[in-house]
């Protein structure tokens, strides 16, 4: 049972990006267009586990937040104004910058499949953008390696979203490297 739900929930996550990316979005809503999106930033040589608090918060402000900005902006340009608090919450400071973060959009627990195709069904281009460019851009600057049924400690998307319940994801978790504070 151990093995089998993490390689089912990673078949549903491969198979959700691939059902998002097939989609055509509806006149009026953003086009995830992989060709028009911003490049992936290069993969990191950090090692967040060594680093200091100092060190993280400079890296995060000078590296992770120009980076991804242009990823989000890239997708939708209300992200114009994009700050640490954007993923890190308005009590980022207070909570020193702990992650995952209950006031994002919050996902279905990860053996819900039903509940996760629903929403690749409602929201096809977040998914999609989601999974093909901030997952994989958060992987490659903070030096992880992105969750497989192969990886399951590695990053995936509850290293910053909570469930639908309000709760940190049982099964796969983000490494504590990308889930904690500085």
């Amino acid at each position: 049972m151990k093995t089998t739900l993490p390689l089912a929930l990673g078949i549903f996550c491969v198979a959700g990006v691939a059902l998002a990316a097939d989609r055509v979005a509806p006149a009026g809503k953003p086009a995830a267009d992989a060709a028009a999106a911003p490049k992936l930033p290069a993969r990191s040589t950090i090692d967040w586990e060594k680093m200091t608090v100092a060190q993280r918060k400079k890296y995060m402000k000078a590296t992770v937040l120009p980076e991804m900005k242009k990823l989000y902006v890239g997708f939708d340009k209300k992200y114009k104004n994009m700050t640490c608090m954007t993923c890190h919450g308005s009590k980022a400071v207070e909570n020193k910058y702990q992650m995952p973060n209950p006031e994002l959009p919050k996902l279905p627990g990860p053996t819900d499949r039903q509940a996760f195709m629903a929403l690749a069904q409602k929201k096809p281009d977040a998914v999609k953008f989601m999974g093909t460019q901030v997952k994989p851009a958060m992987v490659a600057l903070l030096n992880l390696q992105e969750w497989s049924p192969a990886t399951p400690k590695g990053f995936a998307c509850y290293g910053c979203h909570t469930t639908a319940e309000g709760a940190p994801a049982a099964a796969p978790a983000a490494p504590k490297a990308a889930g904690g504070g500085w």
